[in-house]
């Protein structure tokens, strides 16, 4: 929620939310977001990272990962999926509009 009150602030549209990996991806089939906003951890049996890759699979959409686990590990398994950026909990505006700044035009 107050992601998507920070993202509206910036003036973007929030089209969807998910709170599982396996919502999302149905998510995509009926939306079709310019950005993704991704929780390593999410409900389900998907994490975050796993969701995105599958994500990706069908359709190359930037993902911002939004995490309070910023161990090693975690770290290079999301950078595997090339995400536009990684920015640690808890999440504040500037932080959010200075990674909305490298989305292409």
């Amino acid at each position: 929620m107050a992601t998507a009150a920070m993202l509206r602030k910036l003036g973007f549209t929030v089209c969807g939310k998910a709170a599982s990996g396996e919502e999302a991806l149905l998510l995509l089939d009926d939306k079709c977001p310019d950005l993704i906003i991704m929780d390593i951890r999410l409900e389900g049996e998907l994490d975050g990272i796993e969701t995105t890759r599958r994500l990706k699979m069908h359709r190359d959409v930037p993902v911002i990962f939004v995490t309070a686990y910023t161990d090693e590990t975690t770290r290079s398994r999301a950078q595997e999926t090339k995400p536009l950026a990684f920015i640690n909990k808890p999440l504040d505006i500037t932080m959010l509009q200075k990674a909305l700044a490298a989305l292409p035009n």
